[in-house]
């Protein structure tokens, strides 16, 4: 099989975590957001990779690929396909450049997080000579976002599977979610299905290469999850069809953490859970920084903290990620929080429940809580914040 890793998207939906970098390098635990999924195709034994990437950011790309040393221990040709404005949906890159996949492909977007094994996900896609099968899981991590007075995170998707076969008869996501569901092809071919919002589609799908053949056919097909995936179920219920599209469940045994970091919310969480297996996926960033309590004077639970890093005394820090060069007070406390690189956090702050963005600036006894302080950003002495993005503008922001 191929692998197609799309890194190409631009992150509208948490549109102050990318207005000033490309979504796909989003830091994870101080990681390319990208290099997750690269990692997920490489220990799946894929050796032949196309990525699909604005030419802007490809050298980056490739530097970091470089440096996260993940070639020297899979071994893999990686195709660089350089894509412009013009090729907005997904569906419309692979048609653009359907000649680039010359077989099955297992197409993954830069916004899966995860340490489970793709393995068993591809061997179960030979075995049911399955036309398209997509991964999904109920076990994805997310959280409301901060910024937000809502409590509740996004919800999942919507589909239908046919409980004895494990077939897809209705996929939408919840953006799209918007009609009446119409299942009247569906229970004519299959009498029992299960309608269900437990689960999230994880955009990982393993093709058939005659299927995305069709593609370079399909003049009115954007989105691979909106349109075509929609397209090719509706085509199960034709007279004589062979097309199949199963959706395979994640078991929960395979691994600890897994994410579609889409949204901010997502995003937030991830960045906080993958810490469990980040050694491990990441091994080139070695363990961080670690702290005797007696002698330091410093508390550090579950957290992530960069060697650059800078920490004062008496200061709490728990199930957190401190970047690189960051600098953090005496006192200061950060729990469930990303603190991007180079961010500055005086004397008694304290940081809760929140993403402090590249750069920023929090004075001394300032509080912080549940918001996104957005790059270069400065919050005063003392200041009190709550429910809030700091962006700088008078309009605010809300929670996608």
């Amino acid at each position: 099989m191929q692998g197609v890793l799309l890194c190409s998207g631009g992150g509208t939906r948490m549109p102050v975590l990318t207005h000033d970098v490309q979504k796909c390098l989003l830091p994870v635990v101080g990681v390319p957001m990208f290099l997750y999924p690269l990692s997920s195709l490489l220990r799946a034994g894929i050796t032949d990779i196309k990525i699909f990437v604005r030419e802007v950011v490809q050298p980056v790309l490739e530097k970091e690929v470089k440096k996260s040393k993940l070639l020297e221990k899979y071994p893999a040709n990686l195709d660089y396909i350089t894509v412009n404005q013009e090729d907005f949906g997904t569906a419309e890159l692979l048609k653009n450049h359907h000649s680039k996949i010359t077989r099955d492909a297992l197409i993954v977007s830069c916004d899966f997080i995860s340490d489970a094994s793709l393995i068993p996900f591809v061997d179960f896609f030979r075995a049911t000579n399955s036309s398209l099968v997509a991964l999904i899981a109920d076990t994805c991590v997310n959280s409301p976002a901060p910024g937000s007075k809502s409590k509740k995170p996004k919800a999942s998707d919507v589909m239908a599977i046919v409980e004895s076969t494990g077939q897809l008869a209705y996929l939408c996501g919840d953006d799209d979610f918007d009609a009446p569901i119409v299942l009247e092809k569906s229970l004519k071919t299959f009498p029992s299905v299960r309608l269900t919002s437990k689960y999230n589609d994880c955009h990982v799908y393993a093709v058939r290469h005659k299927i995305l053949s069709q593609l370079s056919r399909s003049k009115h097909i954007s989105s691979l999850k909106a349109d075509f995936i929609p397209h090719l179920i509706e085509k199960q219920f034709e007279l004589d069809s062979d097309i199949k599209c199963l959706a395979y469940r994640l078991p929960h045994e395979n691994g600890l953490v897994t994410a579609h970091a889409n949204t901010t919310g997502a995003y937030f969480e991830v960045n906080k859970a993958i810490q469990k297996s980040f050694t491990r996926l990441m091994e080139y960033r070695g363990s961080g920084k670690s702290f005797n309590h007696k002698v330091d004077k410093i508390l550090s639970q579950d957290s992530r903290i960069e060697e650059s890093a800078q920490v004062g005394k008496e200061s709490i820090i728990k199930r957190s990620v401190v970047s690189d060069n960051c600098r953090i007070g005496e006192k200061a406390k950060v729990k469930e929080s990303i603190i991007s690189k180079n961010v500055v956090i005086g004397n008694g702050a304290s940081i809760t429940n929140s993403i402090i963005c590249e750069g920023a600036e929090i004075g001394d006894n300032a509080d912080i809580t549940n918001c996104i302080v957005a790059k270069d950003q400065k919050v005063n002495a003392k200041a009190k914040v709550q429910n809030e993005v700091v962006d700088g503008e008078d309009d605010g922001w809300t929670d996608d």
